[in-house]
C-alpha cells in the first residue's frame, strides 16, 4: 500500500534567501568597477560600466520583490538558482558568439564587456522570470489544493452532513407526532434543520457550477418567465411581476434560471410583505443583454455587495448566505457580471453576452 507524504507547506520568504539577489547586484557593481580598472579609464568604458551597474540595480528590485512575495524558501532558492543559470548561459552565449566571429575572421571588439554585459543581462532577466515562474508554480499548487478542499467539502456536505441531518429530521418527525407541530421548540428545530439542508444543497450546486464551464444559448424571456413562475408558486402572496422583456438570446450557464429565481426569492424573503418585485430583460446591441430584478424594498446592504469585489471573505465582511454567491458564480461562469445599483429600492443587474451577436461576429469574420 502506497504512502502519502503530508506536511505543512512553508509560507513566507526565508530572510536568508532573497539576499542572494542583493549579492548578485553587489557582484555586478564590483564587476563594473573591475572592468573599468582592467580596460583603463575612458568615457566609453565609463558608459559601459554604467550599463552593467544599471542591470545590477534591477537585481536590487528583484530582491525586494522576492522579499515581499508569499513564497516558500524552497521556491525562492529555486529562483535564485535559475537566475544564476540564466546569467551563466547568457555569458557562455556571448563567449560562443565571440569565438564564431574569431573563427570566421571577423574583428572581435570589446569581448570583455560583451561577456560581462551578457552575464548581468542574464541575471537581470533571469531574476524576474524565475521569481514569476516559481510564484506561478506555487499558485497553481495552491489552487490544486483548493480544488481538493472544495471536493472534500462537497463530499462532506453531500454525504456526512446531509445524512446526519436526515437522522435529526427523522427524530424531529417523531417529536412532532408526540408533542405536535405547534410546540415552539419543535418549530425552531424544524426551521434550523430545513435551513441547514437548504444551505448544503446550495453549496453543492455552487460547486457543481464552478466545476462546469458549460454555456448554451438561452432565450432570456423564457428564462425570466420560468423564474417568475417558480417564484409565484413558492410565494403565492408575493407581488412578483414580469416586466418588459425584449427579444434576446443569451450565452449562459444552464443554471441561469435558478440564479434569477434566487434573486426573486431573496427580494421576497428579506423585505416586508408589501414589497413588489419585477424582473425585466433589455437587449442592448453591442453591449449584451441586461436582466434586471428590482424591488420596492431598501435593497441589499452595501456591506454584502462589496464582498463580491473582494478577493476573499473575512469575519467582518461576508455575505449572509449562499443565495447571492450562487447568483455570482452562475453569472461568472456565463461570462457576465452582476451589478448592485444603489438607487432607491433594490436593483440587481445581470449583464450577459448576446449569443446572436457573437454568432454574427463569427459569421462576419468567416465571410458568411
Amino acid at each position: 500500500m502506497g504512502t502519502v507524504e503530508m506536511g505543512a507547506r512553508a509560507r513566507g520568504t526565508s530572510p536568508a534567501v532573497h539576499w542572494w539577489f542583493y549579492a548578485y547586484a553587489v557582484a555586478g557593481a564590483v564587476a563594473a568597477l573591475a572592468y573599468v580598472f582592467y580596460v583603463g579609464w575612458s568615457v566609453s568604458a565609463a558608459l559601459e560600466a554604467l550599463i552593467v551597474l544599471a542591470l545590477a540595480g534591477t537585481l536590487v528590485y528583484s530582491g525586494a520583490d522576492a522579499r515581499d512575495r508569499s513564497l516558500s524558501a524552497r521556491a525562492l532558492t529555486r529562483a535564485v538558482g535559475l537566475t544564476a543559470v540564466t546569467g551563466v548561459s547568457f555569458s557562455l552565449l556571448a563567449v560562443a558568439v565571440a569565438l564564431i566571429w574569431m573563427l570566421e575572421g571577423h574583428p572581435v571588439v570589446d569581448t570583455e564587456f560583451m561577456v560581462v554585459f551578457a552575464m548581468w543581462l542574464g541575471l537581470a532577466v533571469g531574476a524576474q522570470a524565475s521569481i514569476y515562474a516559481v510564484a506561478s508554480r506555487e499558485k497553481r499548487a495552491r489552487l490544486a489544493d483548493l480544488v481538493k478542499l472544495l471536493t472534500m467539502n462537497q463530499r462532506v456536505l453531500r454525504h456526512n452532513l446531509r445524512n446526519q441531518l436526515s437522522v435529526v429530521d427523522g427524530h424531529l418527525q417523531n417529536l412532532e407526532r408526540g408533542v405536535g407541530t405547534d410546540d415552539r421548540d419543535v418549530r425552531v428545530a424544524r426551521h434550523h434543520v430545513e435551513e441547514l439542508l437548504e444551505t448544503s444543497e446550495r453549496a453543492r450546486r455552487i460547486l457543481a457550477i464552478w466545476e462546469s464551464d458549460e454555456r448554451r444559448p438561452l432565450d432570456a424571456g423564457t428564462v425570466v418567465a420560468g423564474a417568475v413562475e417558480r417564484a409565484r408558486d413558492s410565494y403565492p402572496d408575493a407581488d412578483i411581476e414580469r416586466g418588459a422583456s425584449e427579444d434576446a438570446t443569451v450565452s449562459a450557464h444552464p443554471a441561469l434560471e435558478d440564479a434569477v429565481y434566487e434573486l426573486l426569492a431573496n427580494a421576497v424573503e428579506h423585505n416586508d410583505d408589501d414589497v413588489s418585485v419585477a424582473v425585466s430583460v433589455r437587449n442592448q446591441p453591442g453591449s449584451g443583454v441586461v436582466l434586471e430584478v428590482a424591488d420596492t424594498g431598501p435593497g441589499i446592504p452595501a456591506s454584502e455587495c462589496r464582498v463580491f469585489a473582494q478577493p476573499t471573505e473575512t469575519s467582518l465582511s461576508h455575505a449572509s448566505g449562499l443565495g447571492l454567491w450562487f447568483v455570482y458564480w452562475t453569472v461568472w461562469e456565463s461570462g457576465g457580471c452582476v451589478e448592485f445599483d444603489d438607487a432607491p429600492g433594490g436593483l440587481v443587474r445581470i449583464r450577459l453576452p448576446n449569443a446572436d451577436e457573437r454568432g454574427s461576429r463569427w459569421a462576419r469574420l468567416l465571410g458568411r
